[in-house]
């Protein structure tokens, strides 16, 4: 009797061994596909805050580049992005953003004022099956008031 309970002992550890990797690789996944989607949320407003900023600013561009570079109280739209998505990115490596404006150099009332917000996604499940296709963008457009 004694004997029949310690063999059911090893094989419930022998099934909780096997089913243990494919378990984390299911947690993992979660977890990564929602990260990416948070941050996909971000990158999106980090171009509607660039694009509201262009909207409502007559200040161009410094250089005719943009900086991409953060700044507490940006100077352009493009640091007015780039300041919302490192602040409020979430990744496992240093984040890699750019950002572009078109039609920097004319504020007239009316003029479409865009802004795109590239970056690269390195997140948890990249360790196990590499980053193929990590590349993400988002792009706001509005009219200069």
């Amino acid at each position: 009797m004694k004997k029949q309970s310690l063999v059911q002992k090893g094989v419930a550890a022998i099934e909780f061994a096997i089913l243990l990797p494919v378990l984390l690789a299911i947690l993992l996944g979660i977890i990564n596909y929602g990260l990416l989607m948070y941050n996909q949320a971000v990158i999106t407003n980090a171009a509607r805050e660039g694009a509201r900023w262009a909207a409502i600013h007559n200040s161009a561009i410094v250089g005719g580049a943009c900086a991409n570079a953060y700044s507490p109280a940006p100077a352009d739209a493009c640091q007015a992005a780039y300041s919302y998505a490192t602040n409020n990115l979430f990744s496992f490596g240093a984040p890699a953003i750019t950002v572009t404006q078109s039609n920097s150099g004319t504020y007239l009332p009316g003029t479409p004022q865009t802004v795109i917000v590239r970056y690269t996604y390195t997140g948890i499940a990249t360790v196990f099956v590499g980053n193929p296709d990590g590349n993400y963008q988002s792009t706001a457009v509005m009219l200069h008031e």
